[in-house]
């Protein structure tokens, strides 16, 4: 979990980074990595040249930008990271829940709070992470939302996504066979693999029709003849029951 650290105190960064690290020694198994910012500026500017963190720890009350300011600019530039607020006046909780706060601690800060606050980071990283599938693409490896993916066609050896918003991201060529390539994203529930080159998102299927599934945005997604009653079956399953994976 990458964290950033927004405080203008010294010591408040002494203390955060021993309490990180006695939380590391108590769990082994969860990677954090701390950085630290003295204003909001400062993160800011590192936000908008490198992106963005999972977690931000920010300090209420700082000259210039306090925390709410800071987090308020976060927000709207689409950063969806989780904010945990420090600070020694109980008097900005109602305005750091209206930034979506994950937590508010008071100062000094409480190691059991402190502690519980990560717990929950943790926690709601891990279903966000469980809610994304990342695919590599020719120059970078992309994290997608599974419910932003409409389908997935396989052309050769290259797959290729086709989004909600109307884009299309091309994968790297893979080796192996198409189910193999795509085992991660057929994981997540109402992704329903389609012939041999299709994994369509049930979620927006519209129609079903003899010789097409019908997705949102008018796109067409071809059903062998063979598979057609098994196909529409599934996709009735998936809105009336919830949806299950099955391959055919």
């Amino acid at each position: 979990m990458q964290i950033a650290l927004c405080d203008d105190e010294k010591t408040c960064h002494e203390t955060i980074r021993d309490l990180i690290g006695q939380y590391k020694q108590a769990n082994p198994d969860r990677s954090l990595m701390l950085s630290s910012f003295h204003s909001g500026k400062e993160l800011l500017n590192h936000v908008d040249e490198y992106g963005g963190f999972d977690l931000y720890i920010l300090d209420c009350i700082m000259p210039e930008m306090d925390g709410i300011e800071l987090g308020t600019a976060l927000r709207g530039r689409g950063d969806q990271g989780m904010f945990i607020y420090l600070t020694t006046s109980p008097d900005f909780a109602l305005d750091s829940y209206r930034v979506d706060a994950l937590d508010y601690l008071l100062k000094p800060v409480d190691k059991p709070l402190f502690f519980r606050s990560l717990d929950k980071a943790f926690s709601s990283l891990s279903r966000i992470t469980r809610d994304m599938v990342s695919v590599k693409t020719a120059d970078s490896t992309r994290i997608l939302p599974v419910a932003d993916i409409r389908y997935a066609e396989r052309t050769g050896k290259r797959i290729y996504y086709y989004m909600a918003d109307g884009g299309i991201i091309p994968g790297v060529t893979f080796n192996g066979s198409f189910i193999d390539a795509v085992s991660d994203l057929l994981s997540h529930t109402g992704m329903l693999l389609v012939g041999s080159s299709f994994v369509v998102n049930l979620s927006h299927v519209t129609e079903v029709t003899k010789t097409d599934m019908v997705l949102t945005g008018n796109l067409r997604v071809p059903i062998p003849r063979r598979i057609y009653d098994a196909v529409k079956r599934e996709w009735a399953a998936f809105w009336l029951n919830g949806g299950k994976y099955r391959a055919f």
